[in-house]
């Protein structure tokens, strides 16, 4: 019928579907004046209007009748149940096709289209709804919740919706025209396509029992994959798509999943954090976002989704515990040097904003673990070589775990200043002797590279210290002796060391050192003019080779003036050089500073002939007994008339002779102390194989009273320094508020140490009573001189 009908309708006078501005031959040659209104139009002549001309031979198509209409969609009626059916279609779709092409023609698709729209939600309603789903909707309506049946409410949406989007497709091919035409251009209509799924997801989805039970059912999905349960991914993946498309992807699936996101991870934060060892947690997170990115691509997440979801990964499991992690590992890991940990650790806090706390917890640890090292005298002579190894650790945690962040470097800083100046004076000492251990065994011990490197790495922590006016004393002390002992095993070394000095705190610090070096240059010039001077050729010298080092006092350390009674060539030799001297260096005055000599002595003894090293002090002692025949001794007494050594002098040097390491003279009674009823005498059974031995350490070695000299001599240098200070101060303000005065001392000293406030007080009263200044008005200074 269909068929006989779509031939018996008219193909002529049908409308042109596209839009034409073609106008007649004869019309074109007509004036401006003499063309009909509608025309002047077109050509630009008044308000400009659409026009659709149709040929003059084209007429419009009869309307067509009642039963047409019904007969025409009875047949597309009977494919839609073909089609919802999942079965073949027996009608010819190109027949349907020009049924829906002539019907729209005629003028019919405003009730074609009616019709079509019912007939798709009926059958989502009566079939897919209440017969596919009915008994899962029953037992939900029921209020029986998630069960067996209603749990897989995803896989029963799926599956309509599968073949529902298969039917639409059949649909929309058969009422293409219409959809393609009338649809297009209709105000407020959608196209097949977009109605079928509006319809569907107003009857299916948004349903009001089916809508949250899908969701939940989702999400039941995505926690058995969490749990590494086996799922469905193609399943997931095309509801996922069909909730994307359906546009309730945002609105309804993005929320309920970062929910249910949110709870697990805060549930697996409370089951491990305390649990689990710190390393341990970390892999755990680790794990987790990289499980949450690839469930996010697998299963077709939107980048928003995946975003937010590995941000409530990071907030959960890391933002949130921050403070329990750093209580529960941090320190662990710095004392073990995790440095795959750490760096996690770094990275983790770093991409939630939460370096402070770290931050906080790698100062106070750097601070911690500082003043044990500092803070413990009996630990003192490893001070320094501590403070190295421990910087040296923070330096490769900082390089591979914290990627060098500034804001860690600067707390490392603030916490080695604050820590190395906890006990005053101490590690500046340290650090000076320290360096006098370098460049006292220096390139015997290691290569020029090593040594260069142990020079910068010391610097570092000298960067720390405040008193440097303690460290330059005590360098000077130690520079003295290896300089004028011979101990310093490298010229170059120290002049490398001078200069690294210079560089870090100015040429005024190391002006007196640098003096020190002049000193050696020009002694070296004097012994070249003694040698060939009359004063020791013609001089009957004892078989002594003297070599002298004349010092400027302003540039060297005090040394205490040791009397001492020398062997009568050794004087003779010293009158010489005295005698020489003078002839160059008029007006000036000699002192001998016996303390700091040293001899190489020859010695004959029974095992064997030795070259001894010592000092002036032993060889003096020890020359008495060239005039003692074997065997024989001399007593304490006797010693110590023939040398004139005080009693502190005279007992360390024969310690060092008689009860060290190598024992020149054996002593009666035998034991480590000496007293004075002792009695003195060659160590006959001597046997030391080495021909020259080293026995003059006892020069070298600081003694207490030395130490206590030095920091003596400190404390007096900064008194001078402050009264200095506040001279120039008031010289340039001439007149200034006492805690100004206070406040600018404290600031222009302090490169030079720490300052005692009670100090600065004591010394402005001291330029008071000597009128450089004085107070006006109770808390003004006035500069007078």
């Amino acid at each position: 019928m269909l068929s006989t009908m779509l031939q018996n309708f008219p193909s002529r006078g049908l409308p042109l579907s596209i839009e034409s501005t073609t106008v007649s031959k004869s019309n074109s040659r007509l004036s401006s004046a003499q063309r009909p209104k509608r025309q002047r139009q077109l050509s630009g002549q008044g308000s400009v209007r659409k026009l659709v001309l149709v040929p003059a031979n084209a007429t419009l198509p009869p309307p067509v009748s009642e039963q047409y209409f019904n007969t025409t969609w009875d047949a597309l009626n009977a494919a839609l149940v073909s089609i919802f059916q999942d079965a073949p279609i027996t009608t010819s779709c190109e027949l349907l096709y020009r049924g829906v092409e002539h019907l729209c023609r005629a003028d019919k698709s405003r009730a074609l289209w009616d019709n079509l729209k019912l007939r798709m939600k009926n059958h989502i309603i009566n079939v897919f709804l209440e017969r596919e789903m009915l008994s899962a909707v029953e037992v939900i309506a029921a209020g029986g919740g998630i069960t067996s049946k209603t749990n897989n409410m995803a896989d029963i949406v799926e599956r309509v919706w599968t073949r529902w989007s298969t039917q639409l497709g059949l649909i929309r091919n058969i009422f293409f025209f219409m959809d393609r035409s009338y649809l297009l251009t209709a105000p407020g209509e959608k196209s097949i396509w977009d109605t079928g799924l509006e319809l569907f997801r107003k009857c299916i989805v948004e349903n009001a029992v089916i809508g949250p039970h899908l969701m939940a059912s989702l999400i039941i999905y995505f926690a058995r994959n969490r749990s590494h349960e086996t799922v469905q991914v193609p399943l997931i993946c095309n509801v996922v798509r069909m909730i994307s498309t359906l546009g309730v992807y945002t609105s309804t699936f993005h929320p309920q999943f970062i929910a249910a996101t949110s709870e697990h991870y805060g549930a697996l934060a409370n089951l491990h954090v305390e649990s689990l060892a710190v390393p341990d947690y970390l892999k755990l997170v680790l794990e987790c976002l990289a499980f949450e990115n690839e469930q996010a691509t697998s299963f077709g997440l939107d980048r928003a989704t995946r975003n937010e979801a590995v941000a409530v990964v990071k907030n959960q499991l890391v933002r949130n515990e921050v403070q329990t992690i750093v209580d529960r590992g941090f320190d662990d890991l710095l004392n073990v040097d995790d440095i795959p940990s750490l760096s996690e650790m770094y990275d983790l806090f770093e991409q939630v904003d939460q370096e402070k706390i770290l931050i906080a917890a790698w100062s106070e640890y750097i601070r911690r673990e500082g003043l044990k090292l500092v803070m413990e005298p009996s630990k003192d002579a490893i001070m320094v070589s501590s403070l190295l190894s421990f910087k040296a650790k923070l330096d490769n945690i900082m390089e591979n775990a914290f990627k060098h962040n500034d804001s860690f470097d600067n707390a490392m800083r603030e916490s080695f200043d604050l820590f190395i100046n906890k006990r005053q004076n101490v590690p500046a000492e340290m650090i000076a002797k320290y360096i006098d251990d370098i460049l006292r065994v220096g390139n015997k011990e290691m290569e020029d590279d090593e040594m260069k490197m142990r020079m910068d790495r010391v610097l570092v922590l000298f960067r720390f210290i405040q008193g440097k006016d303690v460290f330059e004393a005590f360098y000077k002390k130690d520079l003295a002796k290896r300089l004028l002992l011979n101990k310093s095993a490298s010229d170059d070394a120290e002049r490398s060391m001078l200069s690294r000095l210079k560089t870090e705190c100015g040429t005024g610090f190391t002006q007196k050192l640098e003096g020190m070096f002049k000193d050696i240059e020009l002694s070296k010039d004097f012994m070249t003019s003694f040698k060939t001077s009359k004063y020791v050729t013609n001089k009957n010298d004892g078989g002594i080779d003297l070599y002298v080092n004349a010092l400027s006092q302003a540039f060297w350390p005090s040394y205490p003036d040791v009397p001492l009674v020398l062997p009568p060539h050794m004087a003779e030799a010293l009158e010489n050089f005295k005698s020489f001297y003078l002839t160059k260096q008029s007006g000036r005055r000699l002192t001998w500073r016996h303390s700091l000599g040293h001899c190489v002595v020859k010695a004959d003894l029974p095992k064997g002939k030795k070259e001894l090293s010592m000092s002036l002090f032993q060889t003096v002692v020890l020359l008495l007994f060239n005039d003692v025949s074997d065997g024989k001794s001399l007593t304490y007494e006797e010693v110590k008339a023939a040398t004139s050594l005080d009693d502190r002098e005279l007992v360390r040097t024969l310690q060092s002779l008689a009860c060290g390491k190598i024992r020149v003279l054996s002593k009666d009674p035998k034991g480590k102390d000496v007293s004075p009823g002792d009695r003195f005498r060659v160590n006959l059974k001597f046997e030391e194989k080495a021909y020259r031995l080293r026995i003059n350490q006892i020069q070298l070695k600081e003694t207490p009273e030395e130490n206590k000299d030095t920091h003596d001599q400190v404390k007096r240098d900064r008194q001078y320094e402050i009264q200095a200070c506040v001279i120039r101060i008031m010289k340039s303000r001439k007149t200034i508020r006492h805690v100004e005065l206070i406040q600018q001392t404290i600031e222009q000293t302090k490169n030079r140490g720490t300052l005692d406030l009670g100090d600065i007080k004591k010394n402005i009263e001291k330029l008071i009573e000597k009128e450089y200044m004085e107070r006006q008005g109770g808390d003004t200074y006035v500069y007078l001189a």
